[in-house]
């Protein structure tokens, strides 16, 4: 499963919209959507995005950790990080 993935079913299980996930992150329904469609472009670089999950992770009931693991899978690490 993916970042995204596990970020979208993550939200559902605990009952929130998006709206509600925005409003309790403080980033914005569009980018969370995003984020939920694993397009992390609007995060900043992945180190931002790394920063944003690991906040994200503990609002949706997630290990910050397996949520980083995903991202870092999926996305990949670059020498830039």
């Amino acid at each position: 499963m993916s970042a995204g993935q596990m970020l979208s079913a993550a939200r559902t299980d605990a009952g929130m919209s998006l709206d509600d996930l925005a409003h309790a992150t403080k980033l914005r329904a569009s980018i969370l959507a995003a984020m939920e469609g694993d397009d992390f472009s609007h995060c900043g670089g992945t180190v931002y995005a790394r920063g944003q999950l690991r906040a994200i992770a503990p609002v949706v009931g997630l290990d910050p950790d397996d949520l980083i693991e995903a991202f870092d899978r999926d996305v990949g690490r670059t020498a830039a990080d």
